[in-house]
């Protein structure tokens, strides 16, 4: 039987600091030399995941933005993206901009990843910003309305707020034809949310069952702790959450593994290494 091994970054494969230990990697990479399948679905953008990802020796293709980007290791390129169609860009930003929130815009343009914005007014967003381009060198473009940038292959829209501030949002978009949402806690400041809106054509889902398909695998175990791993368990034959999961994910899965912090995926695959041809 042919297997995939799917893990998504933040809170399950990255410690709280939001970094790869140095065990992880170790067991990891052991574990791919030896004959594991194994690959990333994450909600992050190739900007920090791709940099947080170069410890480990990756040979498969890895899910980006919760589906939205497939991208190719190996070769050095986006093999799927699914972009929102222009005139459903403005109606979300029109909603956004009704209710006072500040976004960013991703998009690919000429074979390179950018994030837009025309606005850090809002406390939390510029905190982001900042972080990101300080701790990953990630690249930020302003521009004056983002409606000007809505044509430029836009593959989603990312706003981080108090709970509350975004959910009437959530609420509107629910009935805007052509686009999904994911929300969910920071796991890093439990006091804010993430807002991402993007095609209704891409999910964690839709990704792993490409990848499914693209390695011709016959059977699928995926690894989460947060809400938006749900579309990821969807779409997996076995599915663990890590211990300082989510409720809802530990209620979902197979079973519980250790913590993030105790290196519980990597220790999985290593037992699983370790005992080849057990079921799971």
């Amino acid at each position: 039987m042919k297997r995939l091994f799917v893990s998504d970054l933040d809170g399950t494969l990255l410690n709280k600091a939001a970094n790869l230990n140095e065990e992880t990697v170790q067991i990891i990479n052991d574990c791919i030399e030896n004959g594991i399948d194994f690959t990333i679905s994450t909600a992050r953008t190739p900007a920090t995941a791709l940099k947080i990802l170069k410890p480990l020796n990756l040979k498969l293709p890895v899910s980006l933005m919760n589906g939205v980007l497939i991208y190719d290791i190996v070769n050095d390129n986006f093999i799927k993206e699914e972009c929102m169609e222009e005139l459903v860009v403005m109606v979300v930003l029109g909603l956004i901009k009704t209710r006072g929130l500040s976004c960013f815009l991703y998009a690919v343009k000429d074979g390179e990843f950018t994030a837009y914005y025309d606005s850090v007014e809002s406390t939390s967003m510029n905190y982001f910003r900042n972080e990101w381009i300080m701790k990953y060198d990630k690249k930020f473009t302003e521009v004056e309305d983002l409606s000007l940038v809505a044509k430029d292959h836009i593959l989603s829209c990312m706003l981080r707020e108090k709970k509350d501030k975004l959910e009437g949002l959530r609420r509107e978009l629910t009935v805007v034809k052509g686009v999904k949402t994911e929300f969910y806690p920071d796991v890093y400041n439990s006091e804010y949310y993430i807002l991402e809106i993007y095609s209704d054509a891409a999910s964690k889902k839709d990704a792993i069952e490409y990848l499914r398909k693209y390695g011709g695998y016959d059977s699928v175990t995926g690894f989460g702790d947060n809400l938006n791993d749900v579309s990821l368990y969807e779409a997996c034959d076995y599915f663990y959450a890590v211990s300082n999961a989510h409720p809802e994910i530990q209620n979902m899965a197979n079973s519980v593994i250790p913590s993030n912090e105790e290196n519980g995926v990597a220790k999985y695959l290593s037992h699983l290494l370790d005992n080849i041809g057990e079921p799971d």
